[in-house]
């Protein structure tokens, strides 16, 4: 065990008057315990090396709220001179000619060029054997080709002009056409919808839509309001709040009734195929009841 030094038992002091143990003060200055406890000790040797010592010392005074240049100049002969380490070190010139490597021997001169010969004569006959290769595949396709015989037995007989059809069958062609009927174009009869009003309790109102095999429905929000979709049935398509920009689409061609239940009625707009449906209210709270009548039923 080592002695407080004069150095470490300033330090130590001013550390407990802080009340900070060594494991605070390791998290705060970075540096291991047991460097700091070497520190308190005096042992400077424990330390990496000589040249941390003053930096050590000054983030420890600064942790404890003493000021490093009144340390060192009051206590600094206690601190490891770095410089006499360094005067320890071998010269450069020494450490140069210790690590100069020696130098390899030279191979000879016609052994450096026997790889570069090897190679060349490699080259040559790799192109040599394409070339004798090349040749002989052209050869036999000359020897190949067999020209072939012109047949001049129809050489002028071939006409570039079009007969024409004998009068008679255009006759007949006409006389077809004009026999066969023109396709009749079937009617499409145009729907027309009608959307009616019924009946009125409340500030519910209630519709027949008919006239028409499509029941598709649109509503635009233009502010905040609430929006409840049910069928006859209580099943609903959608229950919740909607603001300015949003729009819900549905095809309720295959249900039998349809209620709408608009709060702020006035910020929301319903179409019914592509058509305006104003509301009848002018509610703000309104419920609108339509009964599908398709019309091929």
């Amino acid at each position: 065990m080592f002695s407080l030094s004069e150095l470490g038992q300033r330090l130590r002091e001013a550390r407990e008057q802080k009340d900070i143990n060594l494991d605070d003060l390791q998290k705060t200055t970075k540096i291991q315990k047991r460097y700091l406890l070497a520190i308190e000790e005096g042992n400077f040797d424990a330390l990496p090396g000589k040249f941390y010592a003053r930096a050590f010392v000054k983030n420890y005074a600064e942790a404890v709220g003493l000021d490093p240049e009144e340390i060192f100049q009051e206590f600094g002969n206690e601190l490891p001179n770095p410089h006499k380490e360094g005067s320890e070190l071998p010269s450069r010139r020494t450490t140069r000619a210790q690590k100069t490597p020696t130098a390899p021997k030279k191979k000879s001169k016609g052994y450096s060029i026997f790889p570069a010969l090897v190679a060349g004569l490699l080259i040559i006959v790799v192109f040599a054997g394409i070339w004798v290769f090349a040749q002989y595949n052209s050869q036999d396709s000359a020897e190949g080709v067999v020209p072939e015989e012109q047949d001049d037995r129809f050489e002028g007989e071939i006409s570039e002009e079009i007969p024409t059809v004998p009068d008679e069958e255009e006759e007949e062609v006409a006389a077809v056409e004009e026999e066969s009927p023109a396709p009749e174009e079937e009617e499409v009869e145009e729907q027309t919808q009608v959307l009616s009003q019924t009946d009125v309790s409340g500030n519910h109102s209630y519709y027949t839509l008919d006239g028409t095999d499509t029941f598709e429905a649109r509503l635009v929000a233009a502010g905040r309001s609430y929006v409840g979709i049910a069928n006859a049935k209580g099943n609903s398509f959608f229950t919740g709040e909607v603001k300015d920009g949003d729009e819900l689409d549905y095809d309720f061609s295959a249900e039998e009734e349809i209620t709408f239940n608009l709060g702020a009625s006035n910020n929301v707009q319903l179409i019914i195929n592509e058509e305006p449906f104003e509301l009848p209210l002018e509610a703000v709270h309104q419920k609108v009841t339509i009964t599908f009548a398709p019309a091929n039923e």
